[in-house]
């Protein structure tokens, strides 16, 4: 058994933004695990890495094109080209150019969001930091607010195995959610590749010192899907106050 803090959440228009969408901001489907992590440390006032696994399910129920102002740096100013100027690092000015891009937003999206940490006396600080947290939260875009429908809960996550446990997959609360299922935790040769979106996940990252962007140093490999049926490790049933879900973690 482990035991686990359960977050449920909403939001209205939120962008989950993929890093290598530049023309268009797309989304994806859930906020990957980076973005859930950095709002879990947010809520904690934490200021450095605090290690933790988290399973991220939900639904959305459609998805709209937006238009937002897209600002470009890191060309020198000219006063005949460039909207407005910014001083850089070097003390010289860097031009501001200013236009439109499309963004693509999820409406209403409900989260169920279970968390491990990896210390056991993180767990009563996340639990405190989320029942009173010291920074609004958002997921995705800073503006991309949330609201938490409920008290976060600590449940007791109990081994799920796929052969004995068919009733518990077939009472599931939220059928209509899809998941993140790391792909370590599904059978090997189980056909999910040919139906599922396999996405590249950020979970953790480091700021180079010299260039001050973003290193990510761990990668999860995952299954966006509704299908869980072919989970075999890695997976738990919270059956905690008389809910079902099933839930799954990358390996440790």
């Amino acid at each position: 058994m482990h035991k686990a803090i359960r977050l449920k959440l909403s939001q209205q228009l939120p962008n989950y933004r993929k890093a290598t969408s530049f023309l268009v901001k797309e989304s994806y489907p859930l906020p990957p695990y980076s973005s859930v992590i950095g709002m879990i440390h947010m809520a904690c006032g934490f200021e450095e890495y605090h290690d933790m696994k988290v399973c991220i399910q939900g639904k959305y129920v459609s998805d709209i094109m937006d238009l937002a102002t897209l600002y470009n740096f890191g060309i020198k100013y000219d006063a005949s080209r460039h909207w407005g100027k910014v001083l850089n690092e070097d003390g010289n000015y860097d031009g501001i150019n200013r236009g439109v891009r499309n963004v693509h937003e999820l409406s209403d999206v409900e989260l169920v969001i279970h968390i491990i940490p990896k210390k056991d006396e993180d767990f009563d600080v996340i639990l405190d930091g989320l029942t009173y947290p010291k920074n609004y939260l958002a997921l995705g875009r800073h503006e991309d607010l949330v609201r938490v429908d409920g008290a976060p809960e600590v449940v007791t996550l109990e081994e799920y195995d796929d052969y004995e446990d068919d009733n518990y997959y077939n009472e599931l609360s939220h059928k209509d959610y899809s998941m993140y299922v790391p792909v370590e935790c599904m059978e090997q040769d189980n056909g999910m590749k040919n139906y599922a979106t396999i996405y590249e996940l950020t979970k953790k990252y480091e700021i180079n010192k010299k260039t001050h962007f973003r290193e990510w140093t761990e990668i999860v490999e995952a299954y966006y899907t509704s299908d869980f049926s072919k989970v075999t490790a890695n997976a738990y049933k919270d059956c905690s106050t008389g809910e079902k879900y099933l839930v799954c973690f990358e390996r440790d």
